[in-house]
């Protein structure tokens, strides 16, 4: 008799994953798109970081153009004084401290436009920036600085802890830092904010 041939039972075929490689997987899945996206991320935060550069850049354009704007409305000559009057100062760390003033009715407010940087400090209460304040009476020589209140101001550029004027006066070809006198025919401005610094140059009309 020939004897019968035992074969061993296939092992049944499997039909899922385990655990472990659906972990793999994943984690395959992920790493990718990780690497996928990275650039993505790191483009989209630069672009809102020089969104953000622009618009300062743009508020900081308008707000020095403004200046020379009501600079711009000022008499070529005032009666009780000068028409604008350039205060060179620095602070003793070398910081720019400059002050201006003229009359000007730009935009309805008639009055003498004080400009310069407010620093908080003892017994000094307010936001440190760059203030214009419009004061209705008296002349530009006759400006109180250090009596000048933030909250009777107008704050045009927070931050800014830096200012420093130039003018160039009438039938002159030579910039001057200091100035009393008529209208000048051209102004310079730098103002800073955090060691960025902004520069605006103007003519002014002769007449």
């Amino acid at each position: 008799m020939v004897p019968r041939l035992i074969f061993p039972l296939k092992p049944p075929a499997r039909t899922a994953f385990t655990l472990a490689e659906v972990l793999v997987v994943l984690a395959l899945f992920g790493l990718i798109a990780a690497l996928a996206f990275a650039p993505s991320v790191v483009l989209v935060r630069g672009l809102g970081e020089a969104r953000d550069e622009l618009a300062r850049e743009q508020v900081t354009d308008y707000v020095l153009g403004r200046i020379v704007a009501e600079m711009a409305r000022s008499p070529a000559a005032f009666p009780d004084g000068p028409a604008v009057l350039l205060v060179r100062r620095d602070l003793p760390g070398g910081a720019a401290d400059d002050r201006m003033a003229f009359w000007s009715d730009w935009g309805g407010e008639t009055g003498v436009r004080a400009l310069m940087v407010f620093r908080a400090g003892p017994g000094r209460y307010g936001k440190t920036g760059l203030y214009r304040w419009v004061l209705p009476l008296g002349s530009p020589g006759a400006v109180e600085w250090d009596n000048l209140d933030p909250g009777e101001g107008r704050l045009l550029g927070p931050g800014f802890d830096s200012l420093r004027f130039s003018v160039l006066p009438p039938l002159s070809g030579e910039w001057s830092d200091e100035y009393s006198g008529p209208r000048p025919a051209g102004i310079r401005i730098r103002a800073a904010a955090g060691g960025k610094e902004s520069f605006h140059e103007d003519r002014l009309p002769s007449d």
